[in-house]
């Protein structure tokens, strides 16, 4: 009698185990991080002029870090997101009228753009291929800040420099699409892209609060992803 239940224990555990263990494979849980360039979409605004379209057009390119940690169920994923941007640029000028003052002078243009998105992502992926191969679809929803460092020097006639910071948030969604190739058993590496909206309208300059600006730094980024999965 005893014997038969040792027997049944040992059997009932094993089953637990067991149980356990195979609903534990549902669950995958990862780290990611991804590098690469990012892009602004949007046009330039047609109310700048000379110099400050040349500085525009070169805020128009700049780096991303993505960071990402969360847990799929099965081909289900939801995680959290950490997606920058950033970027600087320095124009030399001369004979423009960067104040509106109607004298047309020499100097420089300097700018740092930092944009930082930061939420909630889903996420869908399917094999393809083999199943070494996956395509992911992901959607994201968060909060972005702008910050961007403006500072001009004026030579010439009245010699100046003006330096102030713009700064911002807005709530925004984020798509893209990334295919992963699993090198070992926890690590893979894959090339992702995405599109993330970011129109501001109130923008705003702390030491001259009165004053209203808009930018629409709609961005799409491009990297090469590295992500753990146990």
């Amino acid at each position: 009698m005893k014997l038969r239940k040792t027997i049944l224990v040992s059997i009932l555990i094993s089953f637990a185990f067991t149980s356990i263990n195979s609903q534990n494979k549902k669950f995958n849980f990862f780290g990611s991080y991804s590098y690469g360039i990012g892009n602004l979409t949007a046009s330039i605004s047609s109310d700048l002029r000379y110099p400050q379209t040349d500085e525009v057009k070169k805020l128009k390119s700049g780096t991303i870090s993505q960071i990402e940690l969360g847990v799929y169920y099965h081909s289900f994923g939801l995680g959290l997101i950490h997606n920058a941007y950033a970027t600087n640029a320095s124009t030399t000028y001369d004979n423009g009228d960067v104040n509106g003052d109607g004298y047309f002078e020499n100097g420089i243009l300097s700018d740092k753009l930092n944009l930082s998105f930061n939420g909630l992502e889903l996420l869908y992926k399917t094999p393809v291929f083999n199943p070494k191969f996956d395509l992911t679809w992901r959607m994201g929803l968060g909060f972005q800040s702008y910050s961007i460092n403006k500072d001009m020097i004026i030579m010439g006639t009245y010699p100046s420099q003006y330096n102030y910071t713009l700064t911002g948030n807005i709530f925004t969604t984020m798509f893209g699409v990334e295919m992963n190739y699993q090198l070992w058993k926890i690590v893979s590496i894959g090339l992702e892209t995405s599109i993330l909206p970011g129109n501001y309208s109130k923008l705003k300059n702390p030491a001259s609060t009165s004053f209203i600006y808009k930018d629409n730094v709609t961005r799409l980024s491009t990297g090469i992803k590295i992500k753990v999965s146990i």
